[in-house]
């Protein structure tokens, strides 16, 4: 893995587009120990003027402590004559990105569609995404697998994703206000166990202040609901935020044993603070209802 990093870096300064990323680092009062959780290496080039591409590489460490690799991205961005844009290959879907802008902490906790395992953040296909005036909408037809798995149909069926909104999409930003609304269905394939998600988000940013609403319902043979709310306020080159979600999930089975319940709170709360470019550092802590004790942290993201 490092050597592939290694050539992917060599490769991009040998060519005319941009190299970049991002990586997460930190230390938490659980594991009492410093790890990077995450690493983002991605290449980004105009081939021409109608057309731009995308290549990323995504390092992550899921439940079992290790580190894995992973072609997260890899499509190109085809801007029609008419004002429309195709996106092709494998892509990012549309069910998360504008509400997490809105919150604006990915580094210390994924947007609440990512974080509760909703969605997929990526996947094979194709999309369109279209503006009229301050509404934009986006639409996809994907595998629906999502980008760590190929081929295994039998579980899933084409999937389809809708986004719409209307207002400004970066309120971490920029000024303005938006509201919208996620629809996605994934047809269960052979197994006859279909998935869908319906969400609508809300968000305002004024000056030093923003503020973002969401409501998420997603059945897989169970329904699960999450209401988020967050709120962020500016001091300089300090930011002081706050999230909660709430979990409630519809489901006739036995949670005991279990980890989560039928109702579940996570509540995070913090500063970020950039001193410098390319730097952010957030101590910041994790409310769970769920486990005796909170989770301290202090959180690292690095830009390059």
């Amino acid at each position: 893995k490092i050597k592939l990093i290694t050539i992917f870096l060599s490769i991009s300064y040998l060519i005319a587009g941009q190299f970049g990323g991002y990586s997460i680092f930190g230390y938490d009062n659980q594991s009492e120990g410093f790890d990077v959780s995450r690493v983002y290496v991605q290449y980004t080039d105009n081939l021409a003027d109608d057309l731009f591409m995308k290549i990323r590489y995504d390092l992550d460490r899921p439940t079992d402590g290790k580190l894995y690799g992973y072609l997260k991205n890899a499509y190109v961005d085809w801007t029609c004559k008419t004002g429309g844009l195709f996106t092709i290959g494998l892509l990012g879907t549309n069910s998360y990105g504008v509400q997490e802008q809105t919150w604006g902490y990915r580094y210390v906790a994924k947007s609440a569609p990512d974080y509760w395992k909703l969605t997929n953040t990526a996947d094979f296909g194709v999309g369109y995404s279209h503006s009229f005036g301050d509404i934009n909408f986006n639409a996809q037809i994907l595998n629906g697998e999502g980008y760590k798995e190929y081929g295994n149909k039998k579980n899933t069926e084409l999937a389809t994703y809708i986004r719409v909104f209307y207002g400004e999409s970066k309120l971490n930003k920029n000024d303005g206000y938006n509201v919208g609304l996620v629809m996605t269905s994934t047809p269960g394939g052979e197994l006859d166990k279909d998935k869908t998600l319906m969400g609508v988000f809300g968000g305002w940013s004024k000056d030093n202040l923003r503020f973002g609403v969401e409501h998420n319902s997603h059945e897989y043979g169970e329904t699960i609901t999450i209401n988020s709310v967050y709120m962020n306020y500016s001091m300089g080159n300090w930011n002081f935020f706050a999230r909660n979600d709430m979990m409630e999930e519809d489901s006739d089975h036995d949670h005991k044993g279990h980890d989560h319940a039928s109702e579940h709170s996570i509540t995070h709360i913090g500063a970020s603070w950039n001193p410098t470019n390319g730097l952010y550092i957030s101590p910041n802590v994790i409310i769970d209802d769920a486990k005796d004790e909170d989770t301290v942290r202090l959180t690292f993201m690095f830009k390059y």
